[in-house]
């Protein structure tokens, strides 16, 4: 904008009556915002107010301040009172400048002023706003530095993708990708089954073994080091671990056990517990239960089988356990970390259970136990022997003291609410509830296999049959072979399949000797 030059302005009657102020003097000229004077003026005004400091005497010393002065603003937002082009100083900042003086303080001189601002760039703050109106100066904005990632961040990107099993080389989930891991060299345990359990403090991974010998727990984090804890020292048949509680059918007269894992593995003892070191040493009838982190369970003498299995209609899970007369079923209570007894049935049961598995409908509350498979009226048909947890009283599809010759079943799984998986000899068959063939033209209903099955496990869309060499997994949709591992010098067996699945493997020539542990990885997640 152009200077604009005005007439001579009053200034003696200002003096007289204001003072010396800039913000007076600026509205005595009659300026509006944006105008300009000359400099020379201005110097005027300056040297005229310079007499108040310099000792000469004048009337307006003794008269009170006309207006108090405004307040400060902010040091960021405050202008400087000379414009960018150094021509002439701006009225409207110089007035803003002068406004914050004092009585008794000397105005500011060129030498005390603040140095200009450098130009305002084109770039958006923080919070959208754009400086300067938008206006461009001709340089370009400084690059926004790159955001800091957060500290779980930073600790996933640098920390190496962790596999399941820890201390065991990555495998890649692919077709005939599968292969055994060894996690331990010459095991003289006489393994039944086996569990796997992570540590919730220190995400340690432990594979627990029931053996004849006892329960022994194998640190998947310490594979170098081949040792083996133990756990508890009598005989285990069966175990399921659950929120860090291990359940097992242990002892010579078999009962049903539960063992908490956390303070079995811990390190460090308190005043209610005791060392693990003396885990064994002490008859348990002497132990006080509280110090004890293995106790029997209640009424549960003679226990030969269980299962368990959860509700997805009620999210409840259940226990079911199998006694020489009855069958008794319990129910997962979270506030207590323990299973509750919810009913026993008095119930004849067969000399040889063979089969002993859940199966829930979302018509009944409790679920059903299948305590036999036979073969039907024809190849396509399964009779099933179910005892109904829901029933007053127990009863059968069919009888068991009938006579029937029933199938050497090596799996039974309920895949969904009316899909069971059966596998007997070298078959695997879908049925429904009646026992009857599923047609699907999605997947086939039925599979085949060149050897005997001797132990099978359920995969997403395909199983693994194992047999007395090796294994080989075979897909429902178009009955192809995925996976398969086949070694004539070695004997395999499988332990558990929980979350990981364990074998085990001696020399064919020498069937009694130690036998090595290994972990089945390339595969995706069963069940």
């Amino acid at each position: 904008m152009e200077n604009v030059k005005f007439e001579p302005p009053l200034v003696t009657e200002t003096k007289s009556e204001q003072g010396s102020g800039g913000y007076e003097l600026a509205q005595s000229w009659g300026l509006e915002d944006g105008e300009h004077i000359h400099t020379d003026e201005a110097q005027g005004a300056w040297e005229g107010d310079k007499t108040l400091e310099q000792g000469v005497e004048s009337p307006r010393e003794t008269l009170p301040i006309g207006a108090p002065p405004l307040p400060p603003k902010p040091a960021s937002s405050t202008p400087s009172p000379t414009s960018d082009d150094g021509e002439s100083p701006n009225v409207d900042n110089l007035a803003d400048y002068m406004g914050t003086l004092v009585a008794g303080s000397n105005p500011p001189t060129e030498e005390s002023l603040p140095p200009a601002l450098p130009p305002k760039q084109k770039y958006k703050g923080e919070n959208g706003e754009v400086p300067n109106g938008g206006v461009s100066t001709g340089v370009e904005p400084p690059q926004v530095p790159p955001r800091p990632k957060k500290r779980g961040e930073k600790e996933k990107k640098a920390s190496p993708q962790t596999t399941l099993l820890n201390g065991l080389p990555p495998t890649p989930k692919v077709h005939m990708g599968a292969c055994f891991s060894k996690v331990f060299n010459g095991c003289p345990l006489h393994i039944n089954v086996t569990a796997s359990w992570n540590h919730p403090t220190t995400k340690e991974q432990y594979i627990i073994l029931g053996a004849a010998e006892g329960i022994y727990s194998l640190n998947l984090s310490e594979i170098h080091e081949g040792t083996m804890e133990l756990v508890h020292p009598r005989k285990c048949i069966w175990m399921y671990v659950i929120k860090d509680v291990l359940m097992s059918i242990s002892g010579k007269t078999q009962h049903l056990y539960r063992h908490d894992l956390i303070q079995i593995h811990s390190k460090q003892t308190n005043r209610f517990s005791l060392p693990v070191s003396y885990v064994g040493k002490i008859p348990e009838k002497l132990m006080p239960r509280r110090l004890n982190p293995s106790v029997k369970v209640n009424d549960t003498k003679g226990c030969v089988r269980c299962c368990v299995g959860r509700n997805p209609y009620n999210g409840y899970k259940y226990l079911c356990g199998a006694l020489h007369n009855s069958v008794v079923l319990m129910q997962w209570y979270e506030p207590l970390n323990k299973f509750m007894l919810l009913k026993q049935f008095e119930c004849p049961l067969p000399a040889n259970i063979l089969t002993f598995e859940m199966l829930i409908t979302p018509e009944l509350e409790y679920p059903m136990v299948c305590v036999g498979v036979s073969r039907g009226h024809d190849r396509h048909h399964l009779k099933f022997d179910i005892i109904n947890m829901n029933s007053s009283s127990s009863w059968f599809t069919d009888q068991t003291g009938s006579g029937v010759a029933y199938l050497d079943v090596v799996n039974v799984t309920q895949l969904e609410k009316d899909s069971i998986l059966v596998c007997y000899d070298n078959f695997v068959k879908v049925v429904n509830m009646n026992g009857r063939l599923k047609s699907s033209r999605r997947q086939a209903a039925e599979l085949h296999f060149d050897f005997k099955v001797e132990s099978l496990v359920c995969l997403q869309d395909s199983v693994l049959a194992f047999h007395k060499h090796g294994m080989q997994g075979r897909s429902f949709k178009a009955n192809e072979v995925t996976q398969e591992i086949s070694d004539r010098s070695r004997i395999f067996r499988l332990l558990g399949f929980d979350r990981s699945i364990v074998l085990e493997s001696r020399p064919t020539d020498e069937p009694d000797a130690n036998s090595n542990l290994y972990v089945l990885a390339g595969h995706e997640a069963t069940y």
